[in-house]
């Protein structure tokens, strides 16, 4: 899918993060910024997401085994981005679904 209005899409996401509501499951408690390719890798790429779902994220990681420390290699270091990046969207594409079908029940 092609992002037609990247503008209005950045504002919807910079309302939900200003509301303090976790992306992955709307919470309004407990939000912090996850790094989601990691803060090593790319510190400037957070996202809001509650406590418990940080947590979940972070179990994903393991379970995938993406190790998230510093990698002195720089194509070690990307990969890394690149599947935590990949691991974070699952769980955003996962919620997304979730919510579209609870509108239809």
């Amino acid at each position: 899918m092609i992002n037609e209005d990247p503008v209005n899409t950045a504002r919807r996401l910079s309302r939900r993060e200003y509301q303090g509501r976790c992306l992955l499951c709307g919470r309004t408690t407990k939000i912090e910024q996850h790094h989601v390719a990691g803060r090593r890798h790319d510190p400037q790429f957070t996202g809001p997401v509650c406590l418990v779902c940080h947590a979940r994220t972070t179990e994903n990681l393991r379970r995938a085994g993406v190790d998230m420390r510093d990698a002195p290699d720089t194509i070690k270091r990307v990969s890394t981005a690149l599947k935590a990046t990949a691991i974070f969207l699952q769980m955003l594409a996962n919620a997304l679904w979730c919510w579209a079908e609870s509108l239809t029940r």
